[in-house]
């Protein structure tokens, strides 16, 4: 096999690196190994300007391409998070792609730094950072300590300055992807990634020039806004996605009792939340305060096809805020109960990486100011996505600026307008930072859309570019399908 080298960083130095060999075993994982995929690990520096020093270790999976008379090449991928385990995503490709497609591509599946099979970070945290600064001061300060406490559970881990956790970034994860693309041999690499993997996507592009092939971006972030920046977009997007259900729900007021208009609606939803801020709700053994009530909210309203397992959902949060003895729902269990070792991983991970990648403000009063406008115009999500974020308390500050520029690659950009999570204007914005892309739009209210959304439009602009390598002619918009409705 003919290993090709990264002469813009350094060849010699990196030699014993793009050098190894994977040795490829069993997964280890149920579907996966159903599926023929084959499971190796290689190791990386943990300090690419000191690649002499301390190693990590990646693990990756590889459904290897069927079609070998008409083999494009090798696909890496990103699942998001940051901090989504990735070994298995490519498992998800198929039903999309189309199995004829997909047997064209070697499918790679590789854990971040930090993630899971790739030395995992455990910092035991009590749960994830994204907390609400609720109604009052009160609400501030108790998620600032919330914040604070998270950090020091990593301190208690990783020593007071963390200096171990700095390494665990967007950059050096593009720099790891790089080795691995030269230890499979290829000299350029495809790529899909979801939410945060299309800032690693882009990121990994603009450090490498000339590398990648096929380049999908999906539910995008714009690069100047990373990190503080795209979550404070979220709050609009997640109001206007509650507006839209809150409209569902009045239409069926009969059936759930929210209320009969929108603003009665959206009136129930808040109560929920404040009676949680004032006495914590009781939802079978967990428990659910104003910090988590909104939180809880974003997870489980994020596709405009399950507002009615929204509804669900929030019925049972209604309840439990009137004093009801309630049971939790798979999600309500899931958000509430204590992470386990998975979660812990990619809650570690992400409070490394966002703080490694780039500086937040430290002065707690922006965050105060920014809490209090939010409340009059998103009283459910400005507190949630305005409140102190958790590099505002870390000890260190990055190694290297961020990746916030765009860059020349071809790739296919793919935006839900109402996706409640890495905004429409995040879409749009990698578009123009990104000059040679096409941007697919989906008139829809959705976070993820090609693997998640089903819409034979998006596939047929998609898996045209996948197959071929020609982007579309010009950025198209694309409705839903007839039948792929709310339910």
């Amino acid at each position: 096999m003919n290993h090709a080298t990264t002469e813009a960083d350094g060849p010699d130095s990196l030699r014993p690196f793009v050098e190894q060999r994977p040795h490829w075993t069993a997964c280890d994982h149920k579907e996966l190994d159903a599926a023929g995929a084959r499971c190796a690990t290689i190791r990386v520096p943990l300090d690419y300007r000191n690649p002499q020093g301390a190693t990590l270790t990646i693990g990756f999976s590889r459904i290897k391409a069927t079609d070998t008379a008409h083999r494009i090449g090798v696909m890496m991928h990103n699942s998001g998070g940051p901090g989504g385990n990735t070994l298995d995503m490519p498992l998800y490709d198929a039903p999309a792609m189309g199995r004829r497609l997909a047997a064209r591509y070697d499918l790679i599946g590789m854990d971040p730094r930090g993630v899971v099979r790739s030395s995992p970070l455990r910092c035991g945290t009590a749960g994830h950072w994204l907390r609400s600064a609720g109604y009052d001061d009160t609400g501030f300060r108790a998620q600032a300590r919330y914040e604070a406490d998270l950090v020091k559970s990593c301190q208690r881990v990783y020593g007071k300055g963390m200096s171990y956790l700095r390494h665990f970034t967007t950059r050096n994860t593009a720099r790891d992807m790089d080795v691995l693309r030269a230890v499979l041999g290829e000299r350029k690499t495809s790529y899909f990634g979801i939410s945060y993997g299309t800032y690693l996507g882009a990121a990994y592009a603009a450090m490498f020039p000339g590398r990648t092939d096929r380049l999908l971006l999906d539910s995008a972030i714009d690069p100047a806004r990373w990190n503080v920046r795209a979550f404070r977009d979220a709050a609009a997007a997640n109001e206007a996605f509650l507006d839209t259900w809150a409209a569902w729900a009045a239409r069926r007021h009969t059936l759930y009792g929210f209320g009969d208009t929108p603003a009665k609606v959206r009136a129930t939803v808040e109560g929920i939340a404040r009676q949680a801020a004032r006495t914590p709700l009781r939802v079978g053994p967990y428990t659910a305060d104003g910090q988590q009530v909104p939180a809880v909210l974003a997870d489980v309203m994020a596709d405009d096809r399950e507002f009615a397992r929204a509804a669900k959902n929030i019925r049972v949060l209604h309840d439990a805020a009137r004093g009801r003895t309630v049971e939790p729902t798979e999600e309500l269990r899931a958000a509430l109960g204590p992470p386990d070792d998975t979660s812990d991983i990619q809650n570690s991970l992400q409070l490394a990486l966002l703080c490694g990648d780039r500086a937040a403000p430290r002065d707690l009063s922006w965050y105060r100011r920014n809490v209090e406008r939010s409340r009059a115009t998103m009283p459910v999500y400005g507190p949630l996505f305005n409140g102190v974020h958790p590099c505002a308390l870390w000890p260190n500050t990055p190694l290297e600026p961020p990746v916030t520029g765009g860059n020349d690659a071809p790739g296919l950009i793919v935006q839900a307008t109402g996706d409640p999570r890495t905004s429409y204007g995040n879409g749009q914005g990698l578009h123009r930072k990104m000059p040679n892309s096409r941007l697919i739009t989906l008139r829809a209210q959705v976070h993820g859309v090609y693997t998640v959304y089903p819409n034979r439009c998006v596939y047929r602009q998609v898996n045209d570019y996948l197959r071929t390598g020609e982007l579309p002619a010009r950025n198209t918009v694309c409705d839903k399908d007839p039948g792929n409705g709310t339910r």
